[in-house]
């Protein structure tokens, strides 16, 4: 920072709040200034005898300072402004009389007279100055070749001072020329504003055609931004649209008691890569939310030990068929109930035990849980996922967080056939993930024994809730009348088949449209509706929005449930908006989906 900035700072912070604008600044630099050189002056003309001189620097010193405590004061700028200059110019011009008149070096002082309007003022006083300066010029010559400026002189008894500074008449062409130089000088100033004028304007004009680029390169990202959602968001559903018909329809051939042994294993391998692309297009989407600093969090109530061991045994299945030691240990210190978010600590959980199978070809995939009290009612969750895998170099401790990493290891590190080896995005997503939950992540590991991931998420210990669900008695019990609304007869079917699997009482409609959808809803009463959010005619939420609003009690209070593949945010947002108990995306997960009904279905349980 040079010395200039550091004087404007000091400045600007020892003046009034409300007086801290850039004009205020400059009119407190140049009046500190002129206060500062006249004061010199004084002193010196003072010293060399001069008292004529040094009286008329002090009154304008005088002069300046009570201009600087008129505009304190709040007089306006344009009348302070004046009082300074005409002190100046008064100053200059009464030396400049004493000294020689136009051929007086004392004249050269009028370059600093339009400066402080140059600055401070519209353009027109610095000009209205200038011209003084010239007319005060032009003036004095005819003066003195008059003899007006000698008898101005003997008036007023400075003869003797003039003479005790060695003032001597001078010749026409001495008067002329020095006239004549001092007027160059006042007419270079008025181009030099000119040509500062001009050029200021060329540059505040390429200024705001840049700003205007700007603004429409601005626009031109906010609405690719726009179409990059709605790509984002079309994508999903056309993608876990197919996709929820293929886990749903494996998951029913799934649980037939016919297939033999050779089928089952192709129907799993089936429903591991429909998952495994499942998972591909959940880490795009949150990844395109964490970048837009649009992921959200849904705390709530959970039992931690059976969220822990349901994430853990989700990939059971795959440990067993890699023969490798996949074990779980709960701390006896942990709570079982917490608040947090259930779904992005299964995700958390989830990825670090997939990337360690992943890279473990023989040995064990550990995973222990503890609780670490920092409070009565608050600690962190610790989780930590232990492998006898490949190892990570030190050097890439940090790169394997970033975004589509993936480091390159021997294919002697790899299980051979390992075909899935994901996106790149899942640990970048769980380190987001565990810091936006105000947690932290460490990575220890050596290559060839293996890594250790450690999580500590903070969380509040919470009491059981009064009522639980009791699955299996409301799955024999439940007699719901449900209400399926999706534009593919695949989704309603699936759904339908799913639903009666595990609730074989349900009573299940179907509507393939919005517009059907308000027609079944405005004149059945049921106990719960399964509404796509993607449709032809009208979208889930206009649907619920018309039900709500149109229909009376008890038909506009109909729960619903929005089972959809569009899970953005801003969908899931307008979901609760119009009164959606709850948001299920595509493909479904069946046990949750049967809870969800459980949950919120009128008259789901008989007495």
């Amino acid at each position: 920072m040079n010395a200039n900035r550091k004087i404007s700072i000091l400045i600007r912070k020892t003046l009034p709040v409300g007086m801290r604008s850039k004009v205020n600044v400059f009119f407190t630099s140049f009046s500190l200034c002129a206060l500062l050189g006249l004061s010199a002056l004084t002193s010196w003309f003072g010293a060399m005898g001069n008292v004529v001189s040094a009286v008329s620097t002090l009154i304008a010193a005088a002069v300046v300072a009570f201009s600087m405590m008129l505009w304190r004061m709040g007089v306006s700028q344009v009348w302070v402004g004046s009082l300074y200059q005409t002190g100046l110019l008064g100053v200059i011009l009464f030396n400049a009389t004493l000294t020689g008149g136009v051929t007086s070096p004392a004249l050269g002082w009028l370059a600093i007279v339009p400066l402080l309007p140059l600055f401070t003022q519209p353009r027109l006083w610095a000009n209205i100055w200038i011209w003084f300066s010239l007319i005060s010029v032009l003036a004095m010559y005819c003066a003195q070749i008059n003899g007006w400026l000698l008898h101005i002189t003997q008036f007023w008894d400075l003869q003797p001072h003039m003479q005790a500074l060695g003032h001597m008449d001078s010749s026409m062409e001495e008067m002329t020329f020095g006239a004549s130089m001092f007027g160059l000088l006042v007419i270079a100033q008025l181009i030099l504003v000119k040509t500062y004028d001009a050029a200021n304007e060329r540059s505040l004009r390429q200024l705001r055609q840049s700003n205007l680029r700007l603004e429409t390169l601005s626009r031109r990202l906010q609405i690719a931004n726009k179409h990059k959602d709605a790509f984002v968001a079309m994508v999903s559903h056309e993608m876990r649209t197919p996709l929820n018909a293929v886990m749903g329809y494996l998951g029913l051939i799934g649980m037939e008691s016919s297939l033999n042994e050779k089928t089952a294993d192709y129907v799993q391998g089936a429903r591991n890569s429909a998952a495994h692309l499942v998972t591909v297009i959940n880490d795009l989407l949150d990844f395109s939310q964490i970048q837009q600093g649009k992921l959200v969090l849904n705390p709530h109530t959970v039992n931690l030990r059976e969220t822990l061991t349901s994430s853990h045994q989700t990939l059971a299945p795959r440990a067993l068929g890699l023969s490798l030691d996949y074990r779980l240990g709960l701390d006896a210190g942990l709570p079982e109930w917490a608040v947090l978010d259930s779904h992005r600590l299964a995700q958390v959980t989830l990825n670090l035990l997939g990337n360690a199978l992943k890279f473990t070809q023989y040995g064990h995939v550990l995973m222990r849980a503890w609780f670490e009290p920092l409070g009565v009612s608050s600690g962190n969750l610790c989780i930590c996922v232990q492998d006898s895998g490949t190892g990570i170099p030190k050097e890439s401790w940090e790169l394997i967080f970033e975004p589509f990493v993936q480091l390159q290891l021997s294919s002697n590190h790899l299980r051979s056939g390992h075909a899935l080896h994901g996106n790149g995005l899942g640990l970048a997503i769980t380190r987001s993930l565990v810091q936006s939950q105000g947690g932290s992540i460490e990575l220890t590991s050596e290559i060839g024994k293996g890594s250790e991931f450690t999580v500590r998420i903070p969380i509040l210990i919470a009491q059981a809730p009064s009522t639980q669900l009791n699955a299996q008695h409301m799955c024999h019990d439940a007699k719901p009348k449900l209400l399926i609304v999706d534009d593919h007869a695949t989704n309603r079917l699936v759904a339908s088949a799913t639903i009666q699997r595990s609730l074989p009482d349900a009573h299940i409609e179907q509507a393939c449209n919005g517009t059907e959808a308000i027609e079944k809803m405005s004149s059945t009463l049921y106990d719960l509706v399964l509404m796509d959010l993607i449709m032809p005619d009208l979208s889930g939420t206009d649907v619920v929005r018309h039900i709500r609003s149109q229909c009376k009690p008890p038909f506009s209070d109909v729960p619903v449930i929005a089972l959809t593949a569009n899970v953005a945010e801003e969908a899931v947002k307008e979901c609760f908006d119009v009164g959606m108990k709850e948001v299920l995306p595509k493909p479904f997960d069946k046990t949750a989906l049967i809870h969800a009904i459980l949950r919120h279905a009128r008259n789901s349980v008989t007495a």
